[in-house]
């Protein structure tokens, strides 16, 4: 798929009949479908260009049902999810949660497009026992860089249906979850008077100023006016259940 995004219009010529593209418009072209195109000032043209492998949409849709009569999507709310997706393939990936946080965001986002194709088709609900046990291993594994592919090993379902099952269940994906769990760990030792920093380290946080800065986001305090508050208190469990 591709994506113009300067002032140009981009021709494209399939199957032997001409598409324009304006900019903002998606262009989804299927790998076996011979294709051309040409920007009209490739001086100053622009494309962001994603390639999807069938074993991806097969995660959300029968990759046969996934094919285009117009390549042509004109849904601005889509180019920019498109966008931010494609970004976010650059960012780093070093921190517990931002690899769940990327995969998710690249599933999500092709299960919209595969429904403005004919045929596609989604999962259907999991139950208890996925979500269970999807929380108990990013539980398991606070500090860690836990991927899709790995939760997705574990629980025996495909990315796409773990990313709804969890959702469904607890509210957030995958990516969320793990964060949630870690700032409840977080608490937990707080309370016990565990150092702030040897909190972070525990729970996944790069350092003391990224757990404060996550901490302040979720609960409104920082984890120094927390600790103060409610060291030697009784810990209540963790939140999300």
């Amino acid at each position: 798929m591709q994506g113009p995004s300067n002032a140009e219009r981009h021709p494209a010529c399939r199957r032997g009949t001409s598409f324009r593209a304006a900019p903002g418009q998606l262009v989804v072209l299927h790998p076996d479908d011979a294709h051309s195109g040409a920007p009209d000032d490739p001086g100053s043209a622009r494309w962001l260009i994603m390639c999807v492998s069938p074993s991806l949409i097969a995660e959300v849709a029968v990759p046969q049902g996934v094919r285009y009569g117009d390549p042509l999507i004109r849904d601005s709310g889509l180019a920019d999810r498109f966008r931010s997706v494609h970004g976010s393939l650059y960012q780093p990936s070093e921190q517990p949660g931002s690899a769940l946080g990327r995969e998710t965001g690249v599933l999500e986002f092709i299960s919209v497009l595969a429904r403005h194709s004919y045929g596609a088709e989604g999962g259907k609900g999991t139950g208890r026992r996925v979500p269970e046990i999807v929380r108990e291993y990013l539980r398991a594994n606070l500090a860690r860089n836990v991927t899709l592919d790995e939760l997705s090993a574990v629980a025996e379902l495909s990315k796409y249906r773990l990313a709804r099952a969890c959702t469904a269940w607890f509210g957030r994906p995958p990516h969320k979850l793990h964060l949630r769990l870690r700032l409840d760990r977080a608490r937990e030792l707080l309370r016990r008077g565990t150092g702030i920093a040897e909190v972070a380290y525990e729970t996944g946080f790069h350092d003391q100023s990224h757990l404060t800065r996550g901490f302040a986001g979720a609960y409104g305090v920082t984890p120094a006016r927390y600790q103060s508050t409610y060291r030697g208190t009784e810990w209540a469990g963790l939140a999300v259940r």
